[in-house]
């Protein structure tokens, strides 16, 4: 089974809400009280799981997973790129990605600068 990290926080996240909206029968299990306390906690953390899979969810991320497909050669990049993509495309850790041509390459380290 190839799951990502994004798909697990996906996963545990669908977990933690289905158990939130079955709080009418967490009180016939646990009272009134003690599923309150559940469910705040519940909440709490769905809160916070969701903000860390928004940040890797993020379009640098997606590109970067992209490229570790099996199957992908090269990611090319133009001029029009977010700064986020230029730097993507401008990281010498990134050997799939890269600028179309010599002269975007340029434009994209001056767009990645101004992220």
């Amino acid at each position: 089974m190839n799951v990502t990290s994004k798909q697990w926080f996906q996963i545990v996240s669908g977990m933690i809400s289905s158990l939130i909206t079955g709080a009418a029968f967490m009180q016939t299990l646990f009272g009134q009280d003690l599923t309150l306390h559940i469910i705040a906690g519940l909440g709490l953390t769905n809160i916070m799981l969701s903000s860390v899979g928004a940040t890797l969810s993020g379009q640098g991320n997606l590109v970067r997973d992209v490229a570790a497909m099996p199957g992908v050669t090269n990611i090319s990049v133009n001029a029009d790129a977010t700064p986020t993509l230029a730097a993507a495309a401008t990281d010498p850790s990134q050997p799939k990605i890269g600028a179309t041509t010599p002269d975007v390459r340029t434009t994209l380290l001056v767009t990645a600068k101004g992220s």
